[in-house]
Order: structure tokens, then sequence, then C-alpha cells
């Protein structure tokens, strides 16, 4: 089970992809966030994922100290495995945070969108002066406590020219891990997904080129999709598993099955399955996640329906409206993306390129790629 805990709607930048924006900052308080940690205890979790989320969550890093604290003190106890995680901006991101993440456990994944054209486009102060420079700033930093920390980016049709230099850019900065995602929630046009393909032909090439370097890299979606092709459909972890695998905690203590969701807060809202205090409304719960996994009418005949991304509710519900109908920009940025990947795959697999070949069919390469980094780093 994953808990994502969102400990404030508040950000430190006027950023387009925040709740659209709150008409006022909510914070999680000290009881709601000890009142967190007791409803995640009670759930009897093996071993359990937390996620700082916001808004901005490093500004509140006494709530993280806090609930890091409650879990591990739980887990020293016995009977939890806790594994941590928080997503900022960047912005409050300091040494002494990194120092306590280091010794805490908390792994560390900065939201950037890369390239400065692509960055700023999106991500400002309030005074809406361009975050790049200051964030751009911290990626050392951040490297040299985390060598493994992933970067976080969205891409919309706006920054979209920029999609293959931004993550060009991130991976000569130095990140091994670059999540990508395209914001559903805009605009898509005719135009976009004609140049979104000419971007993922350029990123095929970038793909191959670090590959052959033997680089030893991590990009989704590419790598997702290449998973799914070689080995089968139980590796998509795209698929949505809101309200059963994940759940979100939002700053009042109400449930909600994804993150996206959060924003939709208020006790009437139809994603909210519950409060930390009452547990889940099972049937509500039930009912979501039935909703969002059904075979969609538009997806039977089609031969991907079952590596995309159609399960997902948070993105149908922002693309299409709700969580069981799918958009058609959904269907169309998949067909363009799947066999561009299943060719970058094909072609790689047939040079027999070490790299590719170690990554995607050696069960154990994780391990021994860890164990040599580890080596290198002393």
């Amino acid at each position: 089970m994953h808990f994502t805990i969102h400990l404030t709607t508040g950000c430190s930048m006027r950023c387009d992809y925040c709740y659209s924006p709150p008409l006022k900052r909510i914070d999680m308080t000290e009881e709601i966030c000890r009142d967190t940690a007791a409803f995640i205890l009670a759930s009897k979790p093996g071993n359990t994922g937390i996620v700082f989320y916001g808004g901005e969550p490093l500004l509140r890093k006494d709530l993280i100290l806090m609930m890091t604290g409650l879990l591990r003190e739980a887990e020293r106890a016995g009977g939890h495995s806790f594994h941590f995680r928080v997503t900022t901006n960047g912005l409050a991101l300091d040494e002494d945070f990194m120092s306590f993440a280091d010794s805490s456990g908390i792994a560390v994944a900065l939201s950037v969108d890369g390239a400065k054209q692509a960055h700023d486009r999106h991500r400002k102060t309030v005074d809406g002066e361009g975050t790049f420079k200051t964030v751009d700033e911290k990626i050392d930093m951040l490297l040299r406590w985390q060598p493994y920390a992933q970067a976080m980016t969205v891409v919309t049709p706006e920054t979209l020219p920029y999609y293959c230099d931004s993550v060009s850019f991130l991976f000569e900065r130095g990140f091994r891990y670059v999540i990508v995602a395209l914001d559903y929630s805009r605009s898509w046009e005719e135009r976009h997904l004609e140049l979104l393909r000419e971007q993922y032909g350029l990123l095929a090439d970038l793909y191959r080129r670090l590959t052959a370097d033997e680089r030893k890299f991590y990009f989704s979606p590419f790598d997702i999709k290449i998973a799914s092709h070689i080995h089968g459909v139980g590796v998509m972890c795209e698929r949505c598993h809101g309200g059963e695998k994940q759940v979100s905690v939002a700053p009042d203590g109400s449930l909600y099955p994804c993150v996206s969701f959060v924003r939709d807060c208020g006790k009437d809202s139809e994603f909210r399955i519950g409060d930390i205090w009452n547990g889940f409304d099972e049937e509500k719960r039930r009912r979501l996640y039935s909703r969002s996994q059904s075979l969609k009418a538009t997806c039977r005949e089609c031969a991907l329906r079952d590596r995309c991304n159609n399960r997902c509710s948070c993105v149908n519900w922002q693309s299409a409206g709700q969580v069981d109908s799918v958009s058609p920009v959904l269907c169309e940025t998949e067909r363009i993306l799947m066999p561009i990947a299943d060719s970058l795959a094909e072609s790689l697999f047939s040079r027999k390129a070490p790299m590719f070949i170690q990554k995607h069919y050696n069960p154990a390469f994780p391990v021994i790629s860890l164990l040599e980094d580890m080596q290198s780093l002393r």
C-alpha cells in the first residue's frame, strides 16, 4: 500500500500544475498528522510507501519530521516497514533537509521540467519570475546526497517543442531517472500530436545514443512501454490502483483514491472514500475502483488496450471528465508512443546492445548495477 500525504495546499511558487489555485491555503495540523500516522499503523501495512506531497510539502518540514519519526519508531518496535519519499519543487530544499532525509531514509524527487524555456513556462514565483535558475542550482546538491534521485517532469502543449531537449538536459545534469507525464488536462490539438510524434522520434534517438554509450538510465514512458512489450502486461506499473493499492490523505484527513482528486476536496465529493478517523467507505471505494478498471467500449477492439494507460482514473478524469471514460487524446498519444518505443526496442535488441540486454533481460541487473555504482562512489 502507498499513502500520499498532502501536508498543504500551499505552494512556494505560482505553479500552473497545482490546485487551480485553492481559494485559501489549507495546512494539515499536527493533530491530524498524528492521527494520520495512527490510521496508517492501524491498517496494519507490511511494506508501505509514504509520499509527502502538496502543494509544496517542504513548507511543512515540521510535519515531515513528525510523521517520519512516529512511523520509524513503530517500525523499530516491529511489524512495520516503511519507505519514504518527498516530491518537491526544490525552492525550499537545503542542506539541512537533505541531511535529515539521508539519516531518515527519505528519497527526494524533484519536480523540474528540464530546459529553461520549458521549466519557466509554468513554474514561476508568486511575482511571476521563472524559477529555473534557483531550481537548477539545487540539482548538484540533491544529486550529491542522492545520486539516484528522480526528476519528475510534466509536458504540456506549450512546452512540447522542448520535450527532447529537456530530457537530454536532465540526463546531462546527472539525473539517472527521468519520469515524464503529459498534462492531459490541457487542450491538445492535432498539431500538438504531430509535434509529439516528432519529439518521440528525437527521444528514441537520444535513448539509442545513451544506450550505446553504456549509460545507466531510466526514462519513462519509454522504459515502461518497452518492458510491457518484452515481459507482458504484468509489468504495467502505470495501471491505476487508486483506492486499492494507493490512497491520498488530504490536509483535512479525508481519503481519496489518487492525488488528482484531492483538489476536489469536500465532504460531498464523489471521490472522497472516507477519512482517517472512520476509515474507508468500502462500498464507494470498490465502486470507484471498479469504474476505473472497467473495460471501456472504445477499447474493446484495440490491440494496444492491455499496454496503455486507459485504466488510470485520474488521467481519464483530467482528459475525459469521467474515471470510466477514455478521451481521444489519450488514445492518440498512446498510439503514437507505443510503435516508436517498440521499434526502438527491436532495433537495440537486434544489435544486441549490451546495456539494453542487461537492463531489460537480466533480472539481477538492478542489484548488480547498484553494487557497481556504490563501489564507484567510494
